[in-house]
């Protein structure tokens, strides 16, 4: 054999081994994965994965977010409530052919962020298959509840996108000063914007996530119900699409089979 057919050889080897050592994760992430479902005989029709993926968490959940017995008070009163009407507490109302997806979690989780450029990929590859619905679940002390209230006060004017987008990015440097600093620089009202992150509807929106939260045992984040499936924690872009495909064409409030 000569010189330069062995050294084709070899580097048509070492090519082939190194498409594979790159090519490798992404063809498994295209195979199906099973999915190891469990109903939630308490919480009809929802479902768990039984496989969950990693966390962020901390505890007392909501720390600082209102005295103790107000929390209590406004758990009591929202409790019964998000129990009877599940969906509506996750979903408000469906986006009629796709699949509705809530969203816990908390600026300053890391494993949040990983999962939201998972997220970020399923919507360029599943454009029109499903919708997301972010819930605030500020778990992780005073800045991840003042980035929660700085969201959900821009949501009133539009904004809860550009406020999400630049916070997400800057988890550790979080507080009124600098949030309302955003504020202004994405065009809010910023008396307005004040004043709402700081009104009692914000809270009562915190609140009911953390309700909801709590009715599906979600003790970190992220976590997440795509249509009727529970799960805590992180997991594949192949297992996230899985979830989608067979929630597709079966409404929230539909028996689980």
């Amino acid at each position: 054999m000569s010189v330069w057919k062995r050294r084709a050889l070899l580097a048509g080897g070492a090519l082939a081994v190194g498409a594979w050592v790159k090519g490798a994760p992404h063809l498994l992430s295209l195979r199906t994965p099973s999915l190891d479902l469990r109903d939630l005989d308490d919480l009809p029709p929802f479902r768990e994965l039984a496989a969950a993926g990693t966390i962020t968490t901390n505890q007392p959940m909501f720390a600082g977010l209102l005295p103790a017995d107000d929390v209590s008070a406004a758990a009591r009163v929202l409790a019964q409530d998000v129990r009877d009407h599940p969906c509506d507490a996750l979903y408000g109302d469906p986006v009629p052919g796709r699949v509705p997806v809530a969203v816990f979690s908390d600026f300053r989780c890391p494993n949040c962020r990983v999962m939201d450029a998972r997220l970020s990929e399923i919507e360029r590859d599943m454009p029109d298959r499903f919708y997301i619905v972010r819930h605030e679940l500020p778990i992780l002390g005073d800045a991840s509840i003042i980035a929660s209230r700085a969201v959900l006060a821009a949501q009133r004017q539009g904004a809860y996108s550009e406020m999400y987008a630049r916070l997400i990015r800057t988890p550790a440097v979080t507080d009124l000063a600098y949030v309302s600093q955003v504020a202004s620089g994405i065009g809010l009202d910023i008396e307005a914007f004040q004043s709402d992150m700081q009104s009692s509807r914000t809270t009562d929106q915190l609140l009911k996530s953390k309700a909801v939260a709590s009715l599906f045992h979600f003790i970190g984040t992220p976590a997440f119900v795509v249509g009727r499936t529970a799960f805590l924690g992180t997991v594949t872009v192949s297992l996230f699409k899985a979830l989608i495909g067979v929630e597709t064409d079966r409404p929230c409030d539909a028996t689980v089979t």
